[in-house]
């Protein structure tokens, strides 16, 4: 998902990774609101086709082609590009497309976090959404797509590839963890070669999308496409994301590579297991003690100073931090490993 550039807030208080990510599913709840109840295969004429495309990510990915859009071209753009797409899926995607095709069509969302496949699905012009009430919100998929997938999926072909994606996903999640960004080259370079084993156009514009919608990214100052690990606040700080280890990434330990694909590196454990015992029960009600745990780590990983990350402890709780809290914050700050690249951070 595209990181929006908005101007820095002063305080680290306001781009800690639990707050972002609810910004995120907030304005994504607000965005599904404007899409319209008809999809490209059920309710959609040609009157109303250049909506659906002006809303696609066939739209931004060529946003100079000026003509006029047309429900049976569209469909067949669609159509002609289904399997390889479905095998680029996101986790999530495709869980939901799984989850539709089990129940005649349409999946209720009850989880805000499903809000941005749910729009990505909407977006490859595969899906509609359909309110009911206020409240209640339903991904709904074609009977034509939704036949078409039930096959795909069944396929010994889509289940070998689609184990070689979630590799590579950890792979490169495990590489965002310990540097916070990279390059979009060798991911793509990886995506091609390793998972979907060809090269053609088609693969290469799809496999861009997957990342698109599998991470959050943002564009250097040359237009280059950057992956971003989702507790990154400030992008611009990171000096040059082209020091990704490449080929060298297979060489960390087991053991490091293990932790970072999971979110948290050995040596960090101690100290994170540490600070969650002392926030039991202190945090406000709208955060877990996990997340706050989270959010402090992210930070001092950011090269944030000791009181910034002092006054993100105070918002996060219920009441005054005790000095074993502040001085755990301090020895987080002081020996979590920085992502590479970072510029100090700026004294607010």
């Amino acid at each position: 998902m595209l990181r929006e550039n908005n101007a820095p807030s002063l305080h680290w208080t306001d781009k800690t990774m639990s707050v972002m990510r609810e910004r995120r599913m907030e304005a994504c709840e607000s965005r599904l609101s404007d899409y319209p109840a008809y999809d490209l295969f059920e309710g959609c004429d040609d009157e109303h086709a250049e909506e659906l495309w002006s809303l696609s990510f066939y739209a931004q990915e060529h946003p100079l082609q000026t003509c006029l859009h047309d429900v049976k071209t569209m469909q067949a753009q669609v159509l002609g590009q289904l399997r390889e797409e479905a095998n680029l899926l996101s986790w999530r995607e495709h869980q939901l497309v799984e989850q539709m095709i089990l129940h005649h069509g349409e999946v209720e969302l009850l989880d805000a976090a499903d809000g941005e496949p749910a729009e990505s699905l909407v977006q490859r012009l595969w899906c509609h959404l359909r309110w009911q009430g206020e409240e209640q919100l339903f991904l709904c998929l074609p009977q034509q797509l939704m036949t078409l997938l039930g096959n795909l999926f069944a396929t010994p072909e889509h289940d070998a590839l689609r184990e070689r994606l979630m590799r590579c996903e950890a792979v490169i999640r495990a590489m965002l963890y310990m540097d916070g960004c990279m390059d979009v080259h060798e991911p793509m370079q990886h995506l091609l070669q390793d998972v979907v084993e060809s090269e053609t156009g088609l693969y290469q514009l799809l496999s861009r999308r997957y990342l698109r919608v599998s991470f959050d990214y943002t564009y250097d100052k040359q237009g280059e496409m950057i992956l971003i690990h989702p507790g990154l606040a400030e992008p611009e700080r990171v000096k040059d994301a082209s020091f990704l280890r490449t080929s060298d990434a297979m060489q960390v330990d087991q053991m490091t590579m293990l932790g970072a694909m999971t979110g948290l590196l050995p040596q960090e454990m101690p100290l994170y297991f540490q600070l969650l015992g002392l926030l039991q029960g202190a945090v406000r009600p709208e955060i877990t003690e996990e997340e706050a745990a989270e959010d402090l780590r992210m930070l001092a990983k950011q090269n944030v100073g000791l009181s910034e990350m002092n006054e993100v402890l105070a918002s996060l709780l219920m009441v005054q931090p005790t000095q074993e809290m502040l001085a755990c914050v301090q020895a987080v700050q002081r020996q979590t490993p920085r992502w590479c690249g970072m510029t100090t951070a700026v004294v607010q």
